[in-house]
């Protein structure tokens, strides 16, 4: 099956969150429009709260640093459900990845954005999650 954006858009289009769309089987081209799709400011809510979820669940092995930092550039919105969001799922890739071989880690800079979305305000439940990890 040949990669559709239309039809991955759609897949993305839903309230609830999703756990995978068939289209990003094509593993490359889905992973590519996910980052200009979510950089280029162009979806609903719905859509860019998935995609950031799909971008997540596709991190590891290849993609885990980019990921990250899309994760952590996101955490400078001025909507706090995004910030929330983007916070979660950046300490999580983290997080879950103290396991592997090769764990990733923030980076000064991304600490600091990180600290920043905190201090600025995110769901009170992210705020508790995240305050169970002290590498933050």
């Amino acid at each position: 099956m040949p990669f559709s954006s239309e039809n991955l858009l759609r897949e993305l289009d839903q309230r609830r969150r999703i756990d995978w769309a068939p289209e990003l089987k094509s593993r490359k081209d889905g992973f590519a429009f996910l980052v200009q799709a979510v950089r280029g400011g162009r979806l609903n809510k719905s859509q860019f709260r998935n995609a950031l979820h799909m971008l997540y669940r596709m991190a590891f092995p290849e993609y885990a640093n980019e990921v990250l930092q899309i994760l952590v550039d996101f955490t400078a919105h001025s909507d706090i459900a995004v910030r929330s969001e983007a916070v979660q799922l950046a300490v999580g890739l983290v997080h879950a990845s103290k396991g592997l071989k090769t764990p990733i880690d923030f980076s000064d800079a991304q600490r600091k954005l990180v600290r920043k979305a905190l201090n600025l305000g995110v769901r009170k439940k992210v705020a508790h999650w995240v305050s169970k990890f002290s590498s933050i």
